[in-house]
């Protein structure tokens, strides 16, 4: 997962203005530190995004990068 990956999967998954509030004050105890701290300190984001979908409760949104962009609004048919 790049980082590009990481924000576009926190803002489909959980919106823009709650995405930032997780990425920036959630603290994951399984890193012992924010999503933001973790990434700024070299952290993977794929475990970074594991850790958060976890900690939220999102585990079913734990591969939403690797799904087509218009299927994930659900806009696939139309």
């Amino acid at each position: 997962m790049k980082h590009s990956e990481f924000y576009e999967a926190v803002e489909a998954t959980f919106g823009s203005a709650l995405g930032r509030s997780y990425v920036t004050d959630l603290h994951l105890a399984e890193l012992g530190a924010t999503a933001a701290e973790a990434l700024g300190a070299g952290a993977d984001p794929d475990s970074v995004w594991e850790a958060l979908t976890r900690e939220t409760g999102r585990e079913d949104a734990r591969w939403i990068h690797r799904t087509d962009p218009v299927r994930r609004r659900g806009d696939a048919g139309r």
